[in-house]
């Protein structure tokens, strides 16, 4: 689409509630989010893996400043699972994609932030045509199948592996959009190793959230 947004807005504003901008699933939406500039490093080849492991071989352009705190991460810590990672940059991938949405000026920010939670806030859509013309994009790709653009693709793999399949599409089943979005992921070559991350990272900011009394996600 042409609204200039990164995947990792186009994930947030899929999230957002479209009556009040409540922000929904956040513990999917924030892994979804943080795992993207990890996908965008191993589709440009600048992580690899080797013997099981995502290794940064190349640096990060300058202006993916995201991209740079998960190369960061990926060097500083090279033992570490890569959910671990994305648990790291979780609440600054968010927080990011949140500011430049307000930036651009597509959503507006209502009530105020409690004990970190972006639960505290709405975020209210100020154009809504900008949503549903992205879900027109994903209707194509997968009720339509047609062949998605590059960053579709990778748009449609993350919110499949943090299984946000009813934020992208709400009017369809997810058991029938499932299988599409599985086959899209699967053709943006070898990126298992991101989608299983986004799973561990979920299943472990649950069992955190779990612990604490009253806390949701």
């Amino acid at each position: 689409m042409d609204a200039g947004l990164t995947v990792g807005e186009q994930i947030v504003l899929l999230g957002l509630d479209e009556r009040d901008g409540t922000p929904r699933e956040q513990l999917r939406v924030g892994c979804a989010v943080a795992a993207a500039p990890l996908l965008r490093l191993v589709l440009s080849g600048k992580v690899v893996e080797r013997d099981g492991r995502l290794v940064a071989v190349q640096p990060p352009a300058e202006d993916e400043p995201l991209a740079s705190v998960v190369t960061e991460q990926i060097r500083q810590h090279p033992e570490a699972k890569p959910q671990a990672w994305l648990l790291a940059i979780r609440d600054q991938a968010v927080t990011a994609a949140y500011a430049g949405l307000l930036e651009k000026g597509l959503v507006r920010r209502e009530g105020r932030k409690i004990l970190g939670s972006f639960g505290s806030y709405r975020y209210p859509v100020t154009d809504p045509s900008v949503p549903a013309e992205l879900r027109r994009e994903l209707a194509a790709v997968v009720r339509a199948e047609a062949p998605p653009a590059p960053e579709t693709a990778e748009l449609i793999a993350l919110l499949h592996h943090a299984r946000l399949h009813s934020l992208a599409l709400p009017d369809e089943d997810p058991a029938k959009t499932a299988p599409r979005m599985a086959e899209v992921a699967e053709g943006l070559g070898p990126v298992e190793t991101v989608g299983k991350a986004i799973s561990a990272a979920l299943a472990a900011v649950t069992v955190l959230l779990a612990a604490v009394p009253g806390m949701v996600g």
